[in-house]
C-alpha cells in the first residue's frame, strides 16, 4: 500500500521532533556478558524495568537472558527455535494448514502466539501479514538474522502496563550487536536421518565501534528442501485391490463412493508418490535472504543518535490435498447425483494433481532515534516503521469452472497480496530522585503513537472466478480492501526501595484506539531479599490485547476435495447476523509469586508460580451449514439400496420425505447465497444443490461451513517455571550445568452461545484447549569446555497430551460397530462420539561436539533427537470409520506437536571469527 499525504505529514512531524534533539535510550547501557565465566559476572538487563543497572539476579520480575553464544550452540534452524530450545515455556510449532504452514509461530506459557510481545532493542517489532486461517499474527522472527543478536531477554510475566497490547504471557527483547569489533562467518548444513529437509545456511556479521559510535551489519541466507512423512492413501490402495475394496464396501467398512474410485480413478496408481500420495502434512521448499544493520553516533554532549533496520525476502511452499482424476469438474455438473453421460476426461490431469500454495514475502523495518539528557532527565525519542507483504500463489492446480465452461484452465494462479505495517513513535523520560529512602526513587513516563494497517489486494480474475483455483481460491473484489487503526498511549512508572533489601515497582498505562474501546492497565512488582541467599518476588497486573486488523478483516474461501469453508471478516456484518458481537480486546489478570535462591557460589535457582486469567479470548469458530448425512435419518436411497448416498440428491431434503430438513442453518444459508457461493431454489430459499447455481465446487457442497474470529471464551492458566544454573570450573575443564522446566494447566471457564443456540466451543474443542498442549516440559543440559574441545549434551522432556476427533458417526452407528474400536477411549455427546488422540511423554537427546583449531576457525558436528523419536500416530489414522483399512487422511502425525514429526536431524557447521 502506498503512503498518502496523511502519512507523509506524520513522517515530517516525527522527523522534526527527532531533529529537535529530544531523546532517551538506555539500550546502549545494557552490557550482557556471557560465556564460560558468565555465572560469575553480573548481567545487566533492560527488559521489564526502567531502572538503569538492574541485574538478572536482582530483578524483581522473572527474566531469562540468552547470550549470542547460547543461541549459536543450540544449532536450531532459525531464531525462534533457538530461543525455544533455551526457554521451556516457549514452544515453537507449525499451527494449521494452508498459508498457516508458512509462518512459524511460538507460544509462551501455553497461551496464543498473539499473547507474546516481541521487541527489538526495546522497540515494538511489527507483525506478519500472514494472518490466514489460523488467526495468529505475531512478529515473524524469521526475518532477523541470529548473527545480529548480542543477547535475548525473555520476560515471563505480564507487562502490558509497561509495553502495551500483547504483553500478556511475556516479552521477548532482542538486543542487537552494538559496541562490537570484528566479524564472523558461519556455514551450516543439516538433513533429517529419514530423509528430506536438506538445509544450507550461511550467515555472518561485521562491526566496529569507537568513541564516535558504532556500526554492525549481519546477513543470513538459507535454503531448505521439502520433507515428506506422508502416510498411505486409502482410496489408491482400494483401487489397487478391487476385490478387497468391493468386499469392504459391502461390509460397510468404507464409503460406497469407493465404487466410483474404482471406476474413474485408476490414474492414482501412476502418481510419482504412490502409495503415499497425499502430501498435505509435509513441508515444502523454504528460502530466506535477510539482513540487519545497526548504527549509532555519539555527540559531544553525551547524546546518541541511533538507527537500525532490517530487510528480507522469504519464499515458502505448502502442499494441499491431492485431487483424484475424477475430482470435481464434469463429475456431476448438473447436481443430479449421477455421473455425466459423456464420461469425458474429468480434468486436465490424468493422474490427479497436487496443488501447492506459495508465499513470497518481503519484510523491512527502519528505526531512528536520539537519546540523551536534558534538565536532569534521561530521554528517548524514537520512531520505528515496519512492513510485511506476502504475494500468494496457487500452483499446479486448475479452475474447474473455467474448465467446464471453456475446456481450458491455467495451472498457476496469482491469488492476491497480504500487507501489514506498523509505525510506532514514542517519547520516554526517566530520572532518579533521592527522597530519603534506602535507594533512589526512579520516575518514568512516556507517550506513544502507533498506526497499524492491513490490506488484501485481489488476485487475478482466474484465481477467484467461479469455483476459483482448486484448493485455495484467490481473493476477489469482496475480499480485497485496506484498513487502518490508530492508537495513542501514556504510561507512568515509579520504582523505589522502602528498605535496602526491598524494591517496589508500580506502573500504569492508558491506551486509546480509533476503532476499539479504550483500555487502562496496571502493574505492581515487588521483591524482598531476606539475605544474600534467598529472595521472594511477587507481581500482580492487568493486561489486554487488541485484536489485530487481520483477525478483524481477513476473509477468504478454503475448498477441500469434499468440503468448502467461507471465512468471514471477524468484524463484518455477517458475523453480527449470527448473534456474535464485534471483536473486542482480550483482557487479562496476572498473578505470580517467585523465589530466588543462591545457596552457594555459582549456583542459582529460581522458581516462579503464576496464574493468568484471560477474558474474551479470540478464536476462530466454524459453523456448519448442514450436518453430515451420517447424522440424519436413513434416506430413501439407503432404504432402497443399502448404501449411503454420497452425492446430495436434494440438499433441502436429504431424507426425501418432502419436508425441508431442520438440520440446515438458515442464517448460514442466507450468508452463502447472498455472496453467490450457493444458489436459491424455486421458493427463493438457499440451496447448495449445484443445479441452483453458485460458485462452490460440486463435491465440496457435501460439507459447507462458515468460519470467523470472535471473542469466544474465558480461560485460567496456572503453572510454574523452574530454572537452575551451576558453573563448575576446574583446571582442565569448565562445566556449565543448566536445568529448566515449565508446568502449566489451562482450564476453560466459560464460552459463548450464539442467538441460534450454537455453542462457540464444542466438547472436542474444549478438550483440545485444555489438554492439547503438553503440560510440562524440561531441559537438562551440560556444556563441557576443554582447551580446544567443547561438548554439549541436552536432554529435553515433553509431557503427555491429547486432543479429540470426530468419528464421523452418531451414537447408534458407533454402538453398531463398537467392536472395531475397542482400543479407542471414546467421549460421547448427544449427536456425536469423539475419541482421544493420545500422545505419550517424550524424551529427546541432543549432542554437539565443537573443536577450535585456533583463534579463528571452529568446526562443529551435532545432532538433534539423535535416537530418532517420533510422536504417537494420530488414532484416526489407524482406525477412523474405515476401521483402519483404507485411510483417506494421510496426516498420520499431529500438526503442532512440540517435537515435530521428522525424526533425527544431523548437522555440521564451520565458523570463522576475525
Amino acid at each position: 500500500m502506498k503512503p498518502d499525504s496523511k502519512n507523509c505529514a506524520k513522517v515530517i512531524f516525527a522527523t522534526s521532533l527527532l531533529s529537535a534533539g529530544i531523546s532517551i535510550s538506555n539500550i546502549a547501557l545494557a552490557q550482557a556478558v556471557a560465556g564460560p565465566g558468565a555465572g560469575a559476572v553480573e548481567q545487566i538487563i533492560i527488559t521489564g524495568t526502567r531502572r538503569e543497572g538492574m541485574t538478572v539476579s536482582g530483578s524483581p520480575a522473572p527474566i531469562q537472558l540468552i547470550s549470542a553464544e547460547a543461541l549459536k550452540e543450540s544449532a536450531a534452524p532459525d531464531l525462534m527455535n533457538q530461543i525455544a530450545n533455551q526457554i521451556p515455556s516457549y514452544i515453537a510449532e507449525q499451527r494449521g494448514g494452508d498459508m498457516a504452514q508458512q509462518t512459524l509461530t511460538a507460544s509462551l506459557r501455553a497461551l496464543s502466539p498473539n499473547h507474546t510481545l516481541v521487541l527489538v532493542n526495546g522497540k515494538r517489532r511489527h507483525t506478519t501479514s500472514n494472518i490466514s486461517t489460523a488467526g495468529y499474527g505475531p512478529a515473524d522472527l524469521a526475518f532477523i538474522p541470529s548473527s545480529a543478536i548480542s543477547n535475548t531477554e525473555v520476560l515471563t510475566d505480564g507487562a502490558a502496563a509497561l509495553y502495551g497490547s500483547d504483553a500478556i504471557a511475556g516479552v521477548i527483547n532482542l538486543i542487537t550487536k552494538q559496541n562490537y569489533n570484528g566479524g564472523s562467518i558461519d556455514f551450516r548444513t543439516s538433513e533429517y536421518k529419514d530423509g528430506g529437509g536438506f538445509t544450507t545456511n550461511l550467515q555472518g556479521s561485521y562491526g566496529f565501534s569507537n568513541d564516535a559510535g558504532y556500526f554492525n551489519v549481519a546477513v543470513e541466507l538459507e535454503d531448505r528442501e521439502p520433507v515428506s512423512r506422508a502416510g498411505l492413501y486409502g482410496p489408491a490402495l482400494c483401487v489397487a485391490d478391487e476385490e478387497a475394496c468391493l468386499a469392504a464396501i459391502d461390509a460397510g467398512q468404507v464409503s460406497s463412493s469407493y465404487r466410483n474410485y474404482i471406476k474413474y480413478d485408476q490414474g492414482m496408481l501412476f502418481t510419482d508418490t504412490y502409495p503415499n500420495i497425499n502430501q498435505i502434512r509435509n513441508t515444502g521448499r523454504y528460502e530466506r535472504e535477510i539482513a540487519f544493520l545497526d548504527a549509532g553516533f555519539n555527540l559531544d554532549d553525551g547524546t546518541e543518535i541511533y538507527a537500525w533496520g532490517s530487510f528480507g525476502n522469504k519464499t515458502s511452499t505448502s502442499f494441499q490435498n491431492y485431487r483424484r482424476p475424477s475430482q470435481d469438474g464434469g463429475f456431476d455438473s448438473n447436481g443430479d447425483g449421477s455421473i455425466d453421460a459423456d464420461e469425458r476426461a474429468i480434468n486436465k490431469y490424468a493422474y490427479g494433481f497436487f496443488p501447492k500454495q506459495r508465499g513470497s514475502e518481503t519484510d523491512y523495518s527502519l528505526a531512528v532515534g536520539i537519546t540523551g539528557e536534558m534538565f536532569g532527565w534521561d530521554y528517548d525519542l524514537g520512531t520505528v516503521y515496519g512492513s510485511n507483504e506476502m504475494d500468494v500463489y496457487t500452483l499446479d492446480s486448475m479452475n474447474f469452472t473455467l474448465w467446464n465452461e471453456t475446456g481450458r484452465s491455467q495451472e498457476d494462479f496469482y491469488d492476491g497480496t497480504f500487507s501489514a505495517s506498523q509505525w510506532t513513535t514514542n517519547l520516554g523520560i526517566n530520572r532518579d530522585f533521592e527522597v530519603g529512602l534506602a535507594g533512589p526513587l526512579t520516575l518514568a513516563a512516556g507517550l506513544e503513537y502507533r498506526e497499524d494497517t492491513y490490506g488484501i489486494d485481489q488476485g487475478e480474475p482466474a484465481s477467484w472466478y467461479g469455483a476459483g483455483a482448486s484448493s485455495f481460491p484467490g481473493y476477489g473484489p469482496t475480499a480485497a480492501g485496506d484498513w487502518a487503526r490508530e492508537n495513542t498511549s501514556f504510561y507512568v512508572n515509579a520504582i523505589f526501595n522502602p528498605l535496602d533489601n526491598w524494591i517496589v515497582d508500580l506502573a500504569a498505562r492508558s491506551e486509546q484506539f480509533s476503532d476499539l474501546d479504550n483500555e487502562s492497565v496496571y502493574k505492581l512488582t515487588t521483591r524482598y531479599d531476606f539475605n544474600d541467599s534467598f529472595a521472594m518476588r511477587f507481581t500482580a497486573s492487568t493486561g489486554f490485547r487488541a485484536p489485530n486488523l487481520g483477525e478483524s478483516q481477513y476473509n477468504t474461501v478454503a475448498v477441500g476435495p469434499t468440503s468448502a469453508t467461507l471465512r468471514l471478516a471477524g468484524s463484518g456484518a455477517a458475523v453480527g447476523e449470527m448473534g456474535y458481537p464485534p471483536l473486542a480486546p482480550e483482557k487479562s489478570e496476572n498473578l505470580s509469586l517467585g523465589f530466588v535462591l543462591t545457596p552457594i557460589d555459582n549456583l542459582t535457582t529460581t522458581v516462579d508460580f503464576y496464574q493468568i486469567k484471560l477474558k474474551d479470548r479470540v478464536r476462530g469458530v466454524s459453523i456448519a451449514y448442514a450436518r453430515g448425512q451420517d447424522d440424519n435419518p436413513p434416506s430413501a436411497t439407503y432404504l432402497a439400496t443399502g448404501e449411503w448416498n454420497t452425492l446430495l440428491p436434494d440438499p433441502g431434503d436429504i431424507d426425501l420425505d418432502g419436508v425441508r430438513d431442520a438440520s440446515y442453518n438458515p442464517i448460514v444459508g442466507e450468508i452463502l447465497a447472498s455472496q453467490g457461493y450457493i444458489g436459491r431454489d424455486e421458493n427463493g430459499l438457499p440451496n447448495p444443490n449445484a443445479m441452483y447455481g453458485g460458485s462452490f465446487d460440486t463435491t465440496a457442497r457435501a460439507n459447507i461451513s462458515v468460519a470467523f474470529n470472535n471473542n469466544l471464551f474465558d480461560t485460567k492458566t496456572t503453572g510454574v517455571d523452574w530454572i537452575t544454573t551451576y558453573n563448575t570450573d576446574f583446571d582442565w575443564v569448565n562445566i556449565r550445568w543448566h536445568l529448566s522446566a515449565n508446568y502449566n494447566n489451562t482450564e476453560v471457564l466459560s464460552s459463548v452461545v450464539s442467538k441460534a443456540g450454537i455453542p462457540a466451543l464444542n466438547d472436542a474443542t474444549i478438550e483440545g484447549l485444555e489438554n492439547g498442549e503438553v503440560k510440562y516440559r524440561a531441559n537438562l543440559g551440560a556444556t563441557f569446555r576443554f582447551d580446544k574441545l567443547t561438548v554439549g549434551i541436552r536432554q529435553q522432556f515433553f509431557g503427555p497430551s491429547y486432543d479429540v476427533s470426530n468419528t464421523s458417526r452418531n451414537g447408534a452407528q458407533w454402538a453398531a460397530t463398537q467392536n472395531d474400536f475397542e482400543e479407542i477411549k471414546s467421549i460421547s455427546t448427544a449427536s456425536t462420539v469423539f475419541y482421544k488422540n493420545e500422545y505419550d511423554a517424550m524424551s529427546l537427546t541432543n549432542v554437539e561436539l565443537s573443536y577450535r583449531f585456533n583463534d579463528m576457525f571452529n568446526f562443529t558436528l551435532g545432532g538433534d533427537n539423535i535416537f530418532n523419536q517420533y510422536p504417537n500416530k494420530v488414532e484416526r489414522s489407524l482406525y477412523d470409520y474405515n476401521a483402519g483399512r483404507y485411510v483417506y487422511d494421510s496426516g498420520i502425525y499431529k500438526i503442532g506437536h512440540p517435537i515435530g514429526y521428522f525424526g533425527a536431524r544431523w548437522y555440521a557447521k564451520m565458523s570463522a571469527e576475525f
